[in-house]
């Protein structure tokens, strides 16, 4: 695996850590709405978030998996 390709998984899965972290953020203040308010409302751009958030659990697993097997490979 080059060092360019390299960083750019390990670039992709930060960003999907954030990604996740932040639709977390979104979950949890709405959770925290609903219980003060009683109702739940989401924006379109929180329904985007927490769909991002739910993508990047994938893209994180994906990452993870490439790394693995790319330094299994290098190992041997």
């Amino acid at each position: 695996m080059s060092k360019w390709r390299k960083l750019g998984t390990w670039l992709v899965l930060v960003i999907a850590l954030v990604v996740f972290l932040a639709a977390i953020f979104v979950v949890g203040s709405t959770i925290g709405r609903m219980y003060v308010l009683g109702s739940i409302e989401l924006s379109i751009p929180q329904i985007g978030i927490i769909c991002a958030g739910i993508t990047s659990v994938s893209v994180f697993v994906r990452c993870v998996k490439k790394l693995k097997s790319r330094s299994e490979l290098a190992h041997t």
